[in-house]
């Protein structure tokens, strides 16, 4: 029922009906609702086909979970970096020629 005609039925202005009524006008609905889901509920499990039918079709579709996204590759710390770029520090410099090969440095 709209709020405006719950107004006129009892007699009292729209505002008046929303500013002393706002608990039930927010939640009476879907209370109403969970009633009516409820006793379709108990028809569909005693039986009733067409309540079976009309019970899936208001229920949401389930469906798998997503797949977890893959993890990022991590990006290696500032001591990880420096480390793996000082073994082939020398690589084009004049050191190149007076330090060992990097597999030697190891």
């Amino acid at each position: 029922m709209a709020h405006e005609d719950m107004a006129v039925a009892l007699g009292i202005a729209r505002n008046t009906l929303e500013k002393h009524f706002q608990a039930e006008l927010s939640v009476g609905a879907f209370k109403k609702r969970m009633e009516v889901l409820s006793a379709m509920h108990r028809a569909a499990k005693g039986g009733n086909v067409a309540a079976q039918k009309a019970y899936l079709q208001l229920t949401p579709k389930s469906s798998a979970p997503p797949l977890p996204a893959p993890a990022p590759d991590p990006k290696p710390g500032k001591k990880e970096q420096a480390n793996a770029e000082a073994k082939t520090a020398a690589v084009g410099s004049d050191w190149e020629t007076l330090l060992p090969s990097p597999s030697l440095r190891q």
